[in-house]
């Protein structure tokens, strides 16, 4: 199980956006459908999320409503392998989206693209010669244009077993781009001088996989010790980046299966800021 899943928060339309990328991208599948077993936030029955992999990477769609709107100050890098494979994907992203750099030759590739799609979740394309995978990418501007190397920085110390493996700056010092691990999997960060209207949003949140409490305590104090507390296992950093921690028996705790059991366990989620892992399998075990 990999580290790190991007979460995409949705406004409705979250089948359909499944079905869309599962068939946009190679190594892809939808591999779990879970609901909401209570009428307090969605209606009940209805798609809570939906797990699936893409290009090898997995990636939730949560149902949530209408609050949050998806930015390009997160998106997500694709490098493709083919001319065939990147002109097919551009193609199928682009439909209904809108281009916000032009498809075309670039000095650091042969094709390269940057869109927001259908449902406003914002890819850049790029033409590696690799196979076909895809990482975040957090473009830092306006407050806080100038702090991506620290964010990549703070985040590696946090989350732990990272590196950075790539940085190009600016004459003035800032990240034009920079590319790092944590945990064996890819992230990039980019600052950004340009008057943007936009910033991290919660519509994008990552989860973590923790194996234990003392994991979920020492993330939670770390990550919220200048950011915020949200409920439900939810925290913010000083950036305004939000991240999710979740037990690696998440599935199992909130299996549909036995709705009653689901219940429970997510009303105990409810009312919490910290994940207590001890509370949710006290719930799910009554």
């Amino acid at each position: 199980m990999s580290k790190f899943s991007p979460c995409l928060w949705f406004d409705g339309k979250v089948e359909e956006a499944a079905e869309f990328y599962v068939n946009a991208f190679e190594q892809s599948k939808i591999n779990k459908t879970d609901y909401y077993v209570d009428s307090e936030h969605q209606p009940k029955g209805s798609v809570l999320t939906i797990a699936m992999t893409l290009a090898g990477q997995e990636v939730i769609l949560l149902n949530g409503g209408p609050e949050f709107d998806f930015t390009p100050a997160i998106s997500f890098f694709v490098e493709c392998e083919t001319e065939e494979q990147i002109d097919r994907l551009w193609e199928t992203l682009s439909h209904n989206g809108e281009v916000l750099m032009a498809f075309g030759s670039y000095p650091f590739s042969k094709k390269y693209g940057w869109l927001k799609d259908q449902y406003g979740v914002s890819w850049q394309l790029v033409l590696s010669e690799t196979l076909q995978s895809i990482s975040p990418s957090f473009l830092f501007s306006g407050e806080q244009f100038g702090k991506a190397e620290e964010a990549m920085n703070q985040w590696i110390e946090i989350f732990g077993d990272g590196k950075v493996e790539y940085m190009q700056k600016n004459p003035d010092g800032s990240v034009a781009q920079a590319l790092f691990t944590m945990h064996g999997q890819p992230f990039r960060v980019m600052d950004s001088g340009e008057s943007h209207d936009f910033t991290f949003t919660m519509a994008t949140s990552f989860y973590v996989y923790c194996k234990d409490q003392e994991e979920i305590d020492r993330l939670w104090n770390a990550v919220t010790a200048k950011g915020k507390e949200w409920p439900c296992g939810w925290m913010e950093d000083e950036y305004g980046v939000c991240w999710q921690t979740v037990t690696v028996d998440m599935d199992t705790l909130f299996d549909n299966s036995d709705p009653e059991r689901a219940y429970r366990v997510m009303q105990e989620l409810y009312k919490m800021k910290r994940i207590d892992i001890a509370a949710l399998r006290k719930a799910y075990e009554e």
